[in-house]
């Protein structure tokens, strides 16, 4: 079987796929769409992370693809649909970058509390202002976490420990067996100090935090992003936040990479290049467990397909 790489995997996780089949790599290509649309016409299984769009053009062209593998969370950048019309399973890895997005989150969420990433660059600047960077404690707080899936529980237990209040809204969670509470967005936004975004990108989650959504954040709240780029109205928070009405932390963004123009560049967001699986665990685990789930496929068990 052919099998086509399209974005870096660990020395080990391709030896694994070695014993699958042959390897095509081009992770690499300086010309890596033109290499994907010229060997998807016999590749049979195709990797990819968040890097690469497979659409309905590429597609088109896939005359033996059976198997797309994600090695990541979200499936956003596949045509699930076509794939679906084309009866090509699609596979990802949603448990190994858990913990890695959880503890990114923690990181921006005390660095927009403390002011650490604009003290940092202040200081380097020769500066020496002690005053300007008053931040805020969150012992006793409330964290409200919009999403409340399997990243979102450990950023609440992690920061439970820290002392804060937790609240969420999940339409799709029954609160009944949780400790946090269930609330409703609106409420959830106007008595929230620190809010985390934790929600997949589809049409219902899409501008999700709207403008008129931002205005209901108290003065001085902490809005922090680490699911996918576009759940919030980007360009009116970066005025809020320029303007020391909230205080924020963008891993994800619009578009990716984002223009980084003046506002950008001077905000005082603590932004991050979507770092949030960027570390040597969660690659690996997401490399073998898509090993695992092509594997798996291979061998008749279907439970890893997600359009079945």
């Amino acid at each position: 079987m052919k099998i086509l790489v399209c974005d870096r995997l660990e020395e080990k996780v391709l030896d694994k796929f070695k014993e699958l089949g042959e390897i095509t790599n081009i992770s690499e290509s300086k010309t890596k769409n033109e290499d994907l649309i010229s060997n998807i016409v016999d590749t049979d299984i195709v990797v990819i992370r968040s890097g690469t769009k497979i659409n309905k053009d590429i597609l088109e062209n896939a005359n033996n693809l059976k198997i797309i593998a994600r090695c990541g969370v979200g499936v956003d950048n596949v045509d699930v649909d076509e794939a679906t019309n084309k009866k090509i399973y699609v596979t990802n890895s949603p448990n190994a970058n858990i913990i890695s997005v959880a503890e990114l989150t923690i990181g921006l969420i005390i660095s927009a509390a403390r002011k650490i990433h604009i003290s940092n660059n202040s200081l380097k600047n020769k500066n020496w202002n002690r005053n300007k960077f008053l931040g805020t404690e969150l012992y006793q707080k409330q964290l409200g976490l919009v999403g409340f899936g399997k990243a979102a529980k450990e950023v609440s237990k992690r920061l439970s420990s820290f002392g804060m209040n937790i609240v969420f809204y999940d339409p799709y969670v029954d609160g009944s067996e949780i400790k946090a509470k269930k609330v409703e967005l609106d409420e959830l936004l106007k008595t929230s100090d620190v809010i985390s975004i934790h929600v997949i990108k589809t049409e219902e989650t899409t501008n999700l935090i709207s403008n008129e959504k931002l205005d209901l954040i108290k003065k001085g709240g902490i809005l922090v992003n680490t699911s996918r780029g576009g759940i919030i109205d980007e360009e009116y928070l970066f005025q809020r936040a320029n303007k020391d009405f909230i205080f924020a932390g963008l891993d994800v963004f619009n578009q990716e990479p984002p223009d980084i123009n003046e506002t950008f560049s001077k905000s005082n967001i603590v932004t991050t290049p979507h770092l949030g699986a960027s570390t040597y665990e969660a690659q690996l685990k997401a490399g073998l467990e898509t090993v695992q789930n092509v594997s798996d496929i291979l061998n008749g068990d279907l439970s890893s397909v997600l359009n079945i």
